[in-house]
């Protein structure tokens, strides 16, 4: 069996049992979604930084799987670069103020990836673990579909696991992170904010999400 096997293996373990169950935040989709997120597991491509396995299960809120849901996931490089859009600038990076209004290298698709939910809820990415820019703390983007319904939210890291992450390279090359999960103004926002289980590493992350069934949250 290979390491990434034992992986997968230990979340699935841990994403069955779900001691703590989060209620989804409905926060920003932030200006770098696309509409065409490609199906895959493992949305790394070239892009280099700290391997992270994330697990998420969905559950409705009389805690059966939620099955067969789009699961979105997209997030910035190590360097605070989202595929599609124009990298950092001088000053530091990309923020929501400075976003252009289209892409401009249209094919590019790093650390962008969509799956369908299984029968037990649960979706795994391959990716790595996210850089950070200015004025937003280290998180990656979530989006589900069910039905008709579409449910929106942000993912969020311990503070303690990404300053020990941001000070290996790739990260180190952008020393100066300006926000951490406490001063994040979107962290806050739609509920209790969706904080992953994180290995000390940062190798590996886990949540159980539990979606209303009337679409609302709380």
């Amino acid at each position: 069996m290979t390491d990434a096997e034992q992986v997968s293996r230990a979340l699935a373990r841990t994403l069955a049992t779900c001691a703590v169950r989060q209620v989804w935040a409905e926060q920003d989709e932030g200006p770098y979604h696309r509409g065409a997120q490609p199906f895959r597991r493992d949305v790394v491509e070239d892009r280099e930084g700290v391997a992270l396995q994330l697990g998420i299960r969905l559950a409705t809120d009389d805690d059966m799987p939620l099955k067969n849901a789009t699961v979105e996931i997209w997030q910035c490089d190590a360097l605070g670069r989202y595929s599609g859009f124009p990298p950092p600038n001088s000053s530091g990076g990309v923020t929501a103020e400075g976003a252009p209004g289209v892409q401009y290298v249209a094919d590019q698709s790093f650390l962008r990836g969509r799956q369908k939910s299984d029968a037990a809820g649960m979706v795994e990415f391959r990716t790595i673990y996210p850089g950070w820019y200015p004025g937003r703390t280290v998180h990656i983007h979530v989006m589900v579909h069910v039905d008709e319904i579409m449910f929106t939210s942000q993912l969020y890291f311990p503070d303690e696991v990404s300053e020990h992450v941001l000070s290996l390279m790739p990260y180190a090359e952008r020393p100066g992170r300006d926000t951490t999960n406490g001063s994040d103004e979107i962290f806050p926002t739609g509920g209790d904010p969706a904080v992953l289980d994180t290995s000390p590493d940062g190798a590996v992350a886990a949540i159980c999400l539990v979606l209303l069934s009337a679409g609302q949250t709380s």
